[in-house]
């Protein structure tokens, strides 16, 4: 498989997804849970998640602001931290949920014929 990005961290990873690659290998086993966690959320979950997260970001010293921010942490709580965890922008946490299709632990061809183990692949739509 022609033209394979392979990523070990979150920054590599965003350039990545901000380049449009078409094929991402993933070889970091808690980057890969991430991506897993937010790929599996519902449309819904994903979108209360995403608010819940910008939310405690920007009010955590508010205790005012903690009210919003909880009713989404109870239904989605490690659908955020997954979020808060691969720390990419609302857009690019976007493009990973609506743009690629993901695969689990696989062993993907590189060109030249060698291949390598990757604990996730994210492949574009």
């Amino acid at each position: 498989m022609p033209n394979v990005t392979v990523v070990y961290t979150k920054s590599e990873l965003e350039r990545a997804i901000e380049r449009q690659d078409k094929t991402i290998a993933v070889k970091s086993a808690s980057l890969a849970d991430d991506v897993k966690t937010l790929k599996s959320a519902s449309s819904g979950a994903f979108a209360l998640a995403v608010g819940s997260a910008g939310v405690f970001a920007t009010n955590f010293w508010n205790p005012l602001g903690w009210g919003s921010g909880i009713i989404g942490t109870l239904s989605t709580g490690s659908l955020i931290t997954a979020i808060v965890a691969i720390g990419l922008s609302t857009t690019l946490l976007f493009a990973i949920y609506n743009d690629y299709s993901i695969k689990g632990r696989t062993s993907i061809r590189l060109a030249g014929g060698n291949s390598i183990d990757a604990d996730l692949v994210m492949e574009r739509d």
